[in-house]
């Protein structure tokens, strides 16, 4: 089992880096500090949806139980039909609350922002993340995790959150 203490070792490891170039490239602070928070919060990311990785044992899946869902709203509509309970709250706001910070982040990270340019980009993490799941669970032969349209879905939800909870800030905290 490799734990997702190798994400936060790969993590700080990038932030290093990244401070580093910063430094000798003369990077304003603010920025750097944006952007070294941008790359925690994307470590982050990556502890929750691709670790811990179980390399020891294989995941089996029986039944009409699968490792994939294409069909939009299928998985929603499953955990919502026996009622809205814990495991459907933690799945559907986890999947949104996942993703907010990321639209908050683009949207002060880019400097000339078009609508084209912000829509790939939200649809872009969502993909990336259920992506890296799906490269991961073949690389390793082991679909250990679920690659769901859904959570593409309630991820790019997110994001679009996160861009209009930016819009709303206050213009004082917009310029810290």
């Amino acid at each position: 089992m490799i734990s997702s203490g190798y994400a936060f070792f790969i993590g700080l490891f990038a932030e290093a880096v990244y401070i580093a170039a910063a430094l000798l490239l003369k990077v304003k602070l603010k920025r750097v500090i944006i952007t070294a928070l941008f790359i925690a919060y994307l470590t982050a990311v990556a502890a929750v949806t691709l670790f811990p990785v179980p390399v020891d044992e294989k995941v089996e899946y029986y039944g009409e139980v699968t490792w994939y869902n294409f069909v939009p709203f299928r998985t929603i509509a499953g955990q919502l039909g026996s009622g809205f309970n814990t495991t459907a709250a933690v799945q559907i706001i986890g999947n949104v609350l996942l993703a907010v910070p990321f639209g908050v982040f683009v949207r002060i990270l880019i400097v000339r922002q078009t609508l084209v340019k912000l829509l790939l980009l939200a649809a872009a993490f969502p993909a990336a993340v259920e992506l890296a799941q799906l490269l991961t669970g073949l690389a390793l032969n082991n679909m250990y995790r679920n690659v769901d349209i859904d959570d593409f879905i309630l991820n790019l939800a997110g994001v679009c959150l996160g861009y209009a909870l930016y819009l709303i800030l206050p213009e004082k905290i917009k310029r810290i």
